[in-house]
C-alpha cells in the first residue's frame, strides 16, 4: 500500500476497521439470538418434562398414564414426547412419532443422565432437534422421558438475519469507504494548502508564509515548522545577498584605486620618484585586496567546517603578552598607552594562531578607534575551569544602534572612517567565528564618547590565580 496516496491509504484502513467492526457485530448478533432461541426452547422442554412427570406421579399404573397422556400429550403444536422403560419398550409416544420406529430408536439412543438435560441432535431427514430427557421414578417401575422439538422453525430468524446481514454487509463496506474517503479528503485538505503554498515559495518571494489556521494540531505544527524553515532561508539569503553586495564593494575599492594610480603613471612621463609612489600606491592596495581574500577564504572555511585548526595546550597569559608587545608601536605612533595585566596563569586548549588572530584584531581595533593620550587595557583573569579576558579603550565608543551588529560581517559602526582605518569590517566577525569554535563567547559593552570594552571567556584546562578583586 506504501504506492497509495495517504487519502486512499486512510480510506483503505477505515474500511478495514470498519468491516472488522460489522463482521464482529454480525457474529456478535447471531451469537446472541441463537443463544436466545435455545434458552427459550430449553425453558419450555424442561416446563414440559415436569408436566408429564406430574402425570407420571398421579398415575397408579401404566394403563392410568397411557390414558392421561392420550388426552393431554398426543397433540402438540410445538412438542413431541416419548416415554420408555428402563429398558426401551414404549409406554407412550405423542401423535408425531408413531409408525416410527426408527426415529425411536435414534431419540432412545440418546444418552441420559441422572438429573434433566438438554442438548441438540440431527434425528435422520428430520433435522435438528432440541431434546431434554430426564429418569423418572414411579409406581409401576422408572421410566424415561424425553420431549422434543424442531430448531428448524425456529432458527427461520437466524437464518433471515444471516442473509439480511449477508446483502448489507457489502453496502456497508461501500458506505463505509465513500465516508472515509470523504473524511480522508476533509482531513488532507489542509495540507493540501500548505503545498500548494509550499510549492509556489521561491528564491524571489521568500516574504510568503503558510497560514496557521489552527497552530495546536499537527497541521497547525508543520505550517509552523515550514514558516520557520522559511524565515530562516529567507535570512539567509538576505545575508548571501547582502555579504555578496558588500564583497563586491570593498573588492571594487582597492580594484578602483589600483586602476587609476596605473592610468595616471601611464598617462605622462615621470620621475622615478613619481613612479616609486604609484607603485606604493599600488603595492598597498594589492596588499590590502590580498588582507581581504584571506579574510574571505577564512570565513568560508569556517562555515564549511573545514578550518584546520590544531588543538595544542596554549598559555594564553603568554600569548597576550606577545600580541601586545607587537601592538605597542602603532598604539605609541598614535598616543595610545597600551597595557597588559594578567592575574594569575592560564592554560587553553586551541590553536595559538587563530587566538592570535582574535586578540591582535580585537586590540588593533581598540587602538585605532581611540585618541592621542587614550588609554587601552588588556587584562585576564583566571579561574577555576574559565579565563576571562577584557580589551578595554577609552575611544569614541559604538552607539546603541550599532552595538548589537559589530560582529556581523562588512559591518562598520562609523563607515566614514573606512579610508582612516583600512578595515573592511570582517576582524570582529572572524574573531567571534574563532571564539565559538574555541568553545568559548564573546561580547562587547560600550557607551557613546567613553570607550568600549570586549569581553571574551574560554574555557579553561589549568589555571592558577592570584587573589586580588575580580575584573570590571
Amino acid at each position: 500500500m506504501t504506492y497509495l496516496s495517504i487519502g486512499w491509504r486512510l480510506t483503505l484502513w477505515y474500511g478495514i476497521a470498519i468491516a472488522i467492526l460489522l463482521c464482529g457485530f454480525y457474529v456478535l448478533l447471531l451469537l446472541l439470538m441463537r443463544h436466545q432461541v435455545v434458552t427459550r426452547t430449553d425453558a419450555g422442554l424442561k416446563e414440559e418434562v415436569k408436566e408429564i412427570g406430574q402425570e407420571i406421579n398421579l398415575s397408579a399404573d401404566a394403563t392410568a398414564f397411557q390414558d392421561a397422556a392420550e388426552a393431554r400429550f398426543t397433540q402438540h403444536a410445538f412438542y413431541e414426547f416419548l416415554v420408555t422403560t428402563t429398558e426401551g419398550g414404549v409406554v407412550f409416544t405423542s401423535s408425531n412419532l408413531n409408525h416410527s420406529e426408527g426415529f425411536i430408536n435414534e431419540i432412545t439412543q440418546t444418552k441420559l443422565a441422572l438429573s434433566m438435560e438438554c442438548l441438540t441432535r440431527r434425528l435422520g431427514d428430520s433435522g435438528s432437534f432440541r431434546i431434554a430427557q430426564k429418569s423418572i421414578p414411579s409406581r409401576f417401575g422408572t421410566l424415561r422421558v424425553y420431549v422434543l422439538r424442531s430448531l428448524t422453525p425456529l432458527m427461520e430468524d437466524v437464518l433471515a438475519l444471516q442473509r439480511l446481514m449477508a446483502g448489507l454487509l457489502p453496502v456497508g463496506m461501500l458506505l463505509a469507504l465513500g465516508i472515509g474517503h470523504f473524511l480522508a479528503r476533509q482531513a488532507l485538505a489542509p495540507i493540501q494548502k500548505v503545498l500548494d503554498v509550499a510549492n509556489s515559495i521561491d528564491i524571489t518571494c521568500l516574504d510568503q508564509r503558510i497560514t496557521v489556521i489552527n497552530p495546536h494540531d499537527e497541521i497547525g505544527q508543520l505550517a509552523s515548522s515550514l514558516n520557520s524553515f522559511i524565515g530562516r532561508l529567507e535570512h539567509a539569503v538576505t545575508e548571501i545577498r547582502r555579504f555578496t553586495a558588500d564583497a563586491s564593494h570593498e573588492i571594487r575599492t582597492p580594484l578602483a584605486a589600483l586602476r587609476a594610480e596605473a592610468e595616471a603613471a601611464l598617462r605622462s612621463p615621470r620621475t622615478p620618484s613619481e613612479y616609486v609612489a604609484a607603485l606604493q600606491v599600488v603595492a598597498d592596495e594589492a596588499g590590502r585586496l590580498g588582507r581581504l581574500a584571506d579574510q574571505l577564504l577564512q570565513l568560508s572555511r569556517h562555515d564549511a567546517g573545514v578550518m584546520n585548526s590544531t588543538h595544542e595546550f596554549v598559555q594564553l597569559d603568554a600569548l597576550l603578552h606577545d600580541v601586545t608587545d607587537q601592538l605597542r608601536g602603532q598604539a605609541e605612533s598614535r598616543g595610545v598607552n597600551l597595557q597588559c595585566r594578567c592575574t594569575g596563569s592560564c592554560e587553553v586548549m586551541g590553536d595559538d594562531i587563530r587566538l592570535s588572530q582574535v586578540f591582535f584584531n580585537v586590540v588593533d581595533n581598540a587602538i585605532k578607534y581611540t585618541h592621542d593620550g587614550g588609554q587601552v587595557d588588556v587584562r585576564m583573569k583566571a579561574y577555576d575551569h574559565e579565563a576571562l579576558i577584557e580589551i578595554q579603550d577609552s575611544g569614541i565608543g559604538i552607539s546603541p544602534d550599532d552595538l548589537p551588529h559589530i560582529f556581523d560581517r562588512f559591518y562598520r559602526a562609523d563607515p566614514s572612517r573606512h579610508a582612516e582605518t583600512g578595515g573592511a569590517g570582517l576582524g570582529l566577525s572572524i574573531a567571534k567565528a574563532a571564539i565559538v569554535a574555541h568553545q568559548g563567547v564573546i561580547d562587547a559593552r560600550s557607551t557613546l564618547g567613553k570607550g568600549t570594552v570586549v569581553i571574551i571567556r574560554l574555557p579553561a584546562t589549568r589555571t592558577t590565580s592570584a587573589p586580588i578583586a575580580t575584573l570590571v
